[in-house]
């Protein structure tokens, strides 16, 4: 009675293939609690108020400050057809200036989205303005943003 060593399945027999999803999420999201379609849909209200204001900083700002990190894809996808349509509507005279007043943290989460809408094939008649987007936030950000974007498990 000989085993057939070449039907073994040795990687299902390796304790770490065997991981259980709840370990995946990272533990500053784990708490955090997900956001409503109203919550939403008032943070996407409160971007258009500042845009039509003028205030496309404030906007930004909104629009980075709570990512639905644990939210469904519906949700995210909401949220970042508002963020597009907010970054479509920025002058590019004035891309640089609004990205040098976001924060580190607003930098990155910049990044997430211009990757996420570069991701999406519905994006397309606005590529040119997520690759303006992208070329601005790693010149003043530098590489770093990209391997922070590559290295974190928060999706947006």
């Amino acid at each position: 009675m000989a085993l057939d060593f070449r039907r073994i399945d040795i990687d299902a027999l390796d304790p770490e293939n065997n991981i259980e999803p709840e370990y995946l999420i990272p533990p500053s999201i784990a708490n955090l609690p997900p956001l409503s379609v109203a919550e939403i849909q008032s943070i996407g209200q409160s971007i258009r108020g500042s845009l039509s204001r003028g205030d496309h900083f404030g906007a930004l700002q909104a629009a980075l400050d709570q990512p639905p990190y644990t939210s469904s894809e519906d949700i995210k996808k909401i949220h970042l057809a508002t963020v597009l349509e907010l970054l479509s509507t920025i002058k590019s005279s004035d891309m640089s200036r609004v990205v040098e007043k976001l924060s580190s943290e607003q930098r990155d989460t910049l990044i997430k989205y211009l990757y996420k809408g570069m991701s999406l094939p519905e994006t397309h008649g606005i590529s040119g303005v997520l690759l303006a987007w992208f070329e601005k936030v790693t010149e003043i950000a530098g590489l770093g943003a990209i391997v922070r974007y590559l290295s974190d498990r928060r999706t947006v």
